[in-house]
């Protein structure tokens, strides 16, 4: 499908391909990418886009600016979905993408028992560049769910683990980097991990799959102040959402079971709560199984490629922020002031 230069809608494909959105505590939020490119050469522009699921459907797209083609693209492995957007050797490349989504809160039935893994969830059980499963991943996932049986047990096991075991740390860029590799040494040698929400969310993910339980991150937007803790997610009234990213994950006890391991850690850290205190117990209790609607998804996608491919950073770590190319080289997107580009909500 390919999009003119001019102003679209979409909302009428959606609503024909995609499951309808629950009625229940739905809720509308709407937001602009502004995005403009002052590099000379021809650009190449990847905006990770809010997918469609059972909890959250994306209603409407429009795009403005000076661009040459634009088109909804998905990877072939991940199906992450994708504005993919073309400019010229103009001196200053810009597009605007307003994007509409109705969303509802998730509050999944934590239900026990043994479950037979679906072939197309196998996937969801492998390792990858920065999240392995062998190894000392292996050693200290066995360790940490010996005596646990069903995929709950062990699931719950990791995630106390994951949320007693690291902290916050506000050094960290962005998400952080999400390696795996990285963060074990770093444990082996300090006991503890520092980090951010890719970072927890992906030990969560990999210490899961190690022991059987197919696991994923999952990389969105907050969009809204969260319920749990004001110091979680944007502050009330802001309209800036370009450094809003959070990362959170989930894990597969016949059916997909959301859990939140890092806003645990930085509520701990931000309201300064100690082991035992109630409000970070509760915390804990609550982002396990459910999650705070203040925030729509993006993808899955982890060490994997775009549709159509980038040249430069391969396999993208994961696509939680706007990618672009000029020239052969990649604009950094943990730097939106020198990319240029700003989420607002409108």
């Amino acid at each position: 499908m390919r999009l003119s230069r001019r102003d679209l809608v979409l909302g009428g494909i959606l609503a024909l391909t995609f499951p309808k959105l629950a009625l229940s505590s739905e809720r509308r939020t709407s937001f602009v990418y502004k995005v403009s490119i002052k590099e000379s050469g021809k650009a190449k522009l990847w905006l990770p886009i809010p997918a469609n699921t059972e909890y959250q459907r994306l209603v409407s797209i429009n795009l403005s600016g000076n661009f040459e083609s634009a088109r909804f693209t998905q990877d072939p492995i991940y199906k992450a979905p994708t504005l993919y957007v073309e400019f010229g050797d103009r001196k200053e490349k810009r597009v605007d993408v307003f994007l509409s989504v109705r969303y509802r809160e998730r509050a999944v039935p934590l239900t026990d028992a043994v479950y037979r893994v679906p072939k197309d969830l196998e996937l969801y059980l492998k390792a990858t560049p920065h999240v392995p499963i062998r190894g000392k991943v292996k050693e200290l996932a066995m360790e940490i769910t010996r005596g646990k049986k069903t995929p709950m047990e062990k699931a719950y096991a990791v995630y106390e683990w994951v949320v007693e075991n690291t902290y916050r740390d506000p050094k960290v860029k962005g998400c952080g980097p999400g390696n795996v590799n990285d963060l074990i040494e770093i444990y082996e040698r300090d006991g503890k991990i520092g980090g951010k929400c890719a970072d927890q969310s992906s030990i969560f993910v990999a210490l899961c799959r190690a022991v059987g339980v197919p696991a994923r991150e999952v990389f969105g937007l907050r969009v809204e102040p969260a319920y749990i803790s004001e110091t979680l997610s944007v502050k009330r009234g802001s309209k800036d959402l370009t450094k809003a990213q959070h990362c959170r994950a989930e894990f597969w006890a016949g059916r997909w079971i959301p859990v939140d391991p890092a806003d645990v850690t930085k509520m701990r850290l931000k309201e300064g709560l100690k082991k035992g205190d109630l409000r970070l117990e509760f915390a804990k209790r609550y982002l396990f199984g459910n999650w705070d609607p203040h925030w729509i998804a993006f993808n899955w996608l982890r060490d994997g490629n775009l549709e159509p491919e980038q040249k430069v950073l391969r396999p993208m770590p994961f696509f939680g922020y706007p990618y672009a190319e000029v020239g052969g080289f990649a604009l950094n997107y943990l730097e939106p002031e020198s990319f240029s580009y700003r989420i607002i909500k409108v």
